[in-house]
């Protein structure tokens, strides 16, 4: 775990991928056969787990650089303009020539989502789009969305080796695997020091049928392993110690709820972004988890991942 005795050292380089979220709410379950359903609300955000994750590491008070991939197209202005006005350095963020951006539809419950995404630019990224210069003043870097990122997959090994041997913490956030294939994480995770997977994610990658057999088995690999729970909170693994946080959508004096609940979408990279500032800076895991509720939280009581998101710096005691 890092001290900070520079602002330098709490600089952090995202990496992953960025679009646009569409989302509905309301009656969003389909119903084929020609049926026209009305739905509640509709909203368009900036989504992608990395712009999500860079937008809220800057609103509480990182220096966030990103490196991705846009369309040369209205919504990859929008991205870059949203980042841009939360904070984040998106001079590495590159329009494509050719593609429109990635646009997901999120079709959201108050518990759940389902969501269908046009891979437009997610999966943009080449070899070349990385280089040495980009990690010169960086104390960390957060790889997002690992599975949508394909033609980085050869890539990744050498990159994270790269940061731990120039003393670069690391985090990685797969997010789901469209595939359903969960495979190429036993060569990373040795270089990783926070893998923050969601339950069903931890389960599937682990081929475990409990939260605590998964949590476990991943961080037997090497990081610090954070399992996000959603509603029934979060809990940290590492080799010999296990940290255990409850939240529940009810009022709570420590960690609070929100008013209602609008949409989940981004709920989980706000929370990456909470715990990993809080873990940056020093703060014990328990309180690293309960920055990460206090983000997740927040995200819930607006459409898409960034509306929401706290604005405030961490505690003093972070």
């Amino acid at each position: 775990m890092q001290n900070e005795s520079a602002h330098s050292e709490r600089d952090i380089l995202v990496i992953g991928d960025f679009c646009v979220d569409l989302i509905l709410t309301g009656d969003v379950r389909p119903r084929f056969g020609q049926v026209e359903q009305i739905v509640d609300d509709a909203a368009i955000e900036v989504g992608g787990s990395a712009a999500i994750f860079a937008s809220q590491s800057a609103k509480l008070g990182a220096r966030v650089k990103v490196v991705g991939s846009v369309g040369g197209d209205s919504f990859g202005q929008l991205i870059a303009a949203e980042l841009g006005r939360s904070g984040v350095d998106v001079s590495a963020l590159k329009p494509h020539p050719t593609l429109k951006t990635g646009i997901g539809v999120a079709l959201s419950l108050p518990s759940d989502r389902a969501m269908l995404t046009y891979m437009g630019t997610l999966d943009a990224m080449r070899p070349g789009d990385l280089d040495e210069s980009l990690f010169a003043a960086v104390r960390h870097v957060h790889l997002a969305s690992y599975f949508l990122l394909d033609a980085m997959r050869g890539e990744w090994a050498r990159w994270l080796a790269l940061c731990r041997e120039r003393g670069i913490t690391t985090s990685m956030d797969t997010n789901w695997d469209p595939h359903n294939r969960w495979q190429g994480l036993d060569e990373l995770l040795p270089y990783v020091d926070v893998f923050l997977p969601n339950e069903q994610e931890a389960l599937a990658l682990s081929r475990e049928a409990t939260v605590e057999a998964a949590g476990r088995k991943l961080a037997a690999q090497g990081p610090l392993v954070v399992v996000k729970r959603g509603a029934e909170g979060a809990v940290a693994f590492a080799r010999n110690e296990t940290w255990n946080e409850s939240w529940t959508l009810t009022p709570s004096a420590s960690v609070g709820v929100p008013a209602r609940v609008v949409d989940t979408t981004g709920a989980g990279d706000n929370f990456d972004a909470g715990f990993l500032q809080g873990w940056l800076a020093g703060a014990g895991v328990p309180a690293s988890l309960e920055l990460g509720h206090r983000c997740a939280i927040a995200s819930l009581e607006q459409p898409g991942g960034m509306k929401g998101q706290k604005r405030r710096p961490p505690p003093e005691n972070l």
